[in-house]
């Protein structure tokens, strides 16, 4: 009795243990999953994206405890959620995977084409515990290949040469089955919009698809119309647009065109027994003329409302008299890609600040500020009242337009929309495939005062996600960053322009002048996929002899160009010449900048026999025989050719930075990230011979270009440059700094003289080189000769093409173009040294996050937030009398390095920094950081 009472005393013990044990694993468990789980699942930095290509899975940790890292992951995909939930995945299990890695994983799996998938994602943290399933995300997969398409393109008959057509095509469906889902594969050229039983698809898309060298390659966009169908009968109908596919009006008539408007549409209709219907563009589709009687996307846009038809696009009216679609047989793109940038759209609605009439009784409405848009107009008129609206980003001394900086005496006309009332009421109008740079806008024709409502502009660029957040104590530098973020998004419309009014053309030179600053404030990693895309379908495709501009001399000659070799424009007919080495500098520095700042590595991979070509064909300039018999120059690695730095601002007397300078610096710059870039892909070969190459280059620009005296390459755009890439001699980095500050005070004004390649570097060569003081004056400096002249003297809402700080320059800038991102550059400087957030070397990507601000002496507080891959990062500080408080958050999976602005007494979250698990980093400057993990720290720094 007494042992089988032991042993029933011992068994109630292990049950109690084994109770306790669940009960505590069960705790830990649930804490995990209180604390730490994964959300914002991305698909090609997509939320559940229709139409792809290559499904690239991303997501985000999201945890209240600090330190978290990822160790491990873990990704199901299956045809239908149920399955997904039910843990049956069918389509792929990618079993624990143990990496880091929580963005570009790219399934092993076989997709179909025009199918949907559902994924779910689960990691294990570096406490060893796994997360749960993350809630399902989808994709779908586009169509691929030509063979997929069961579609025609299909155009119409133009016989005035100018009016753009309705289409429409009738179909039923299948009434016996259930529709599961249905999606539409469009592309109109050069824009279309989409309607389905009467109603535009999606009201706020505009100029859809983007821009892209169409005798190379269209997109298409993919739209779930599945709510909209109809059981039984329905109708598709388009109305198309000239867009950038049809333009030989503007340029003076300049034939950039690629032929007549074209549309590929596919319909596929799934139902739920598995099998599908599909409608496709052909002959059997039906068009007649629409009420866009004229369209071009520079100037302008004339609608007649007596052509509309009322429920052209319904099942229930009548097409008797339409005519059949045509089927395209030349000039169609050879290639379709599905559309992975954000659509370009209709972003808000302004109404006029100020109403007025000029001289000759024309109405002006001021939006009080320079944007991308189009007019909303309201109006109830008789019946053939032409109502006319042309556009300004200035206004003239009687304060009527001014036409200047529209550039329209390039063009052959003033930019203008009209509208003609059909007289049946109320009628309201915006036009459907222009858009305009403009503030100011001229209304006549109509026949009553108008108001406010009379006439507004709708704001319209691409739909990029805001992911940066900047503010701080001084108002100028937050007007500053207001007009930089103006100016960059009135310049996104699918591709990167230089100015939305004038040119609307992706300048090379232009982007990396800005990237950084847009990488910042922006989610952009697609977009500039996209546009390396145009510059490297663009390029050219035979050896010839091409022209070449060169502002050295200012002259043009023809120089021999090897297959490969971008032009100085992407995408479109208007190449400009071959690329100058400062601005074909983009295809090396570009995919760099992806990788610095959203950790792409694949983007290196893809772009690198680009890359690889471009330096070593600069290096042959370089090495040209007759380029230096021209300059008399014994040079081996020196380049010539170039634009310089661009538009600075125009003083009394200064002394522009040499060409041979700036092209010369960037190519050294390309040779350091070539380096760079195979040494990261194993290339050894490549990695040693340009590592040889940039220290040729660097040695050959210090010997001939810098002055070991004064400590200066002699202008403010040289020295913040040599500073920037790490061309200065090891000891004088603060001497050539100081030295930028003395050709301030002495050749402008105390203010920065730099074009868009010193602008974009000053402002933080300057910070991080012991002249944050000079910085920061320069920033807030008023009254002539500073940035507030801008907005104060000019009344500038965004960046001029020249900035008017100063009467000089305000004259001189009145003919260019008022809204120029290239401008924008300096924006870094306000998240990386006056809030304090850049990506690290030590882990692009933000895997690793500096922290840093250098500008605590001189304002109150500054607070700053970007979305980077692993999450949101964030750095706010205030300062008063001695002390700064200082917030900071890591987001899991990344780790910090922390620099703290004053020497003195440190704790982190109420402990004393050397309480805790920090390790300190001193770099080979002498600066000291120290590693933070991921979480939220307060941070308190006493200055002594």
């Amino acid at each position: 009795m007494r042992r089988k009472k032991e042993r029933s005393i011992n068994i109630s013990i292990g049950v109690l243990l084994y109770i306790f044990s669940s009960v505590l694993l069960f705790n830990a468990c649930n804490t995990s999953d209180r604390d730490i789980y994964i959300a914002d699942l991305k698909c090609c930095n997509m939320t559940d994206p229709e139409g792809i290509d290559i499904p690239l899975l991303s997501w985000k940790i999201k945890s209240s405890r600090p330190g978290v890292e990822q160790t491990t992951w873990e990704i199901e995909i299956a045809s239908r959620q149920d399955l997904l939930k039910k843990g049956k995945a069918d389509v792929w299990k990618s079993g624990k995977q143990i990496s880091g890695q929580q963005f570009g994983i790219q399934p092993e799996a076989d997709f179909k084409e025009g199918s949907s998938y559902f994924w779910r994602v689960r990691i294990w943290g570096n406490n060893g515990e796994a997360t749960q399933w993350s809630e399902p995300a989808c994709f779908s997969i586009g169509l691929l290949n030509e063979a997929s398409w069961n579609a025609k393109w299909i155009t119409y008959s133009n016989p005035d040469q100018h009016a753009l057509p309705y289409f429409r095509k009738v179909f039923s469906t299948d009434q016996k089955k259930k529709i599961t889902k249905a999606l539409v594969y469009f592309c109109g050229l050069g824009a279309g919009e989409l309607y389905m039983n009467g109603r535009l698809v999606d009201a706020t898309r505009f100029l859809d698809p983007a821009q892209t060298n169409y005798e190379q390659y269209a997109l298409y966009s993919t739209f779930d119309v599945t709510g909209l169908l109809e059981n039984g009968e329905n109708v598709v109908g388009v109305m198309l647009g000239d867009g950038w596919f049809s333009q030989d009006d503007a340029w003076g008539g300049a034939n950039f065109s690629y032929g007549e408007p074209m549309l590929r549409l596919q319909l596929i209709i799934s139902y739920k027994d598995g099998t599908q219907m599909i409608v496709g563009s052909d002959e059997k589709w039906e068009w007649t003329e629409g009420p866009v009687r004229k369209s071009n996307i520079y100037l302008g846009e004339t609608y007649d409302a007596n052509y509309e038809i009322e429920g052209w696009n319904k099942v229930e009216y009548s097409s008797e008299g339409w005519q059949k679609a045509l089927v395209v047989k030349e000039n169609m793109p050879p290639r379709l890609l599905p559309q992975l940038i954000p659509p370009i759209r209709k972003k808000e609605v302004l109404s006029a600040e100020k109403i007025w009439q000029d001289s000759l009784g024309n109405w002006i409405f001021d939006f009080g500020v320079n944007v991308a848009g189009i007019p909303l107009l309201k109006v109830n008129e008789s019946n053939g009242t032409k109502i006319t609206i042309r556009f300004a980003e200035g206004i003239d001394q009687h304060k009527g337009l001014d036409f200047r900086s529209t550039g329209w005496i390039h063009h052959g006309d003033i930019f203008k929309d009209q509208y003609i009332c059909n007289g049946k009421g109320m009628e309201e109008w915006s036009p459907r495939f222009t858009y305009h740079g403009y503030r100011y806008a001229e209304l006549s024709g109509v026949t009553e005062k108008p108001d406010r409502e009379t006439l507004k502009l709708i704001v319209v660029h691409s739909d990029i996600e805001h992911s940066g957040t900047f503010e701080c104590a001084d108002e100028q530098i937050n007007k500053l960053h207001e007009m930089a973020l103006r100016t960059v998004k009135s310049n996104l419309h699918g591709i990167p322009t230089d100015c939305p009014i004038r040119e609307k053309c992706g300048w090379l030179g232009d982007v990396h002048a800005y990237v950084k600053m847009a990488n910042m404030n922006f989610q952009l990693e697609n977009f500039w996929h996209k546009y390396l895309e145009d510059i490297r379908s663009g390029a050219s495709k035979e050896e010839k002899s091409t022209l070449f501009h060169e502002r050295y001399n200012n002259t043009f000659y023809f120089t021999d160009k090897a297959a490969g070799i971008p032009y100085m424009i992407a995408p479109g007919k208007r190449l400009c010449g071959v690329a100058s080495p400062d601005w074909g500098t983009v295809l090396v520095q570009l995919p760099w900048w992806i990788y610095v700042y959203y950790g792409d590595q694949q983007i290196l991979e893809e772009f690198y026999p680009q890359m690889k070509q471009w330096t070593l064909y600069v290096n042959s300039l370089a090495k040209n025989e007759e380029r230096k018999k021209l300059y008399n120059r014994e040079t081996t690695s020196v380049v010539y050719q170039g634009l310089g730095d661009w538009c600075p601002p125009l003083y009394e007397s200064t002394d522009p930075t040499p060409v041979e300078f700036t092209s010369t610096a960037f190519h050294y710059l390309d040779a350091k990230i070539m380096e760079e870039a195979a040494r990261l892909l194993g290339k050894k070969e490549d990695e040693e011979y340009f590592s040889i190459l940039q220290e040729e280059i660097a040695r050959e620009m210090i010997a001939i270009m810098y002055d070991p005296v004064n400590k200066t390459f002699g202008t403010q755009t040289a020295d913040a440059i040599a500073l920037d890439l790490g061309l200065v001699p090891d000891g004088d980095e603060n001497a050539v700094s100081a030295s930028i500050v003395k050709n301030m005070n002495e050749k402008s004004e105390g203010f920065m003289h730099c074009g868009i390649f010193g602008l974009c570097r000053i402002g933080s060569m300057l910070a991080r080189h012991g002249n944050a003081e000079a910085a920061w004056t320069m920033f807030t400096k008023k009254g002539e000769h500073s940035f507030e002249w801008m907005w104060k003297s000019a009344d500038a809402t965004t960046l001029w093409e020249t900035l008017p700080i100063n009467e000089i320059s305000r004259k001189g800038a009145l003919s260019a173009s008022y809204n120029h991102p290239m401008q924008a550059g300096f924006d870094i400087s306000f998240f990386e040294d006056i809030a304090g957030i850049a990506p690290d070397p030590a882990g692009y990507g933000f895997k690793v996050i500096r922290f840093q601000p250098l500008f605590c002496d001189y304002l109150p507080w500054a607070k700053a937030s970007i979305r980077s891959p692993y999450g949101e990062v964030i750095s706010s500080w205030k300062k008063e009398n001695d002390i700064l408080e200082w917030e900071i958050s890591i987001p899991p999976n990344s780790t910090g390095l922390v620099t703290f602005p004053f020497k003195g007494e440190v704790t982190v979250n109420g402990n004393k920094l050397e309480d805790g698990d920090f390790s300190r980093v001193e770099s080979a400057q002498g600066v000291v950081s120290y590693r933070f993990p991921s979480g939220n720290f307060h941070i308190y720094n006493h200055q002594q």
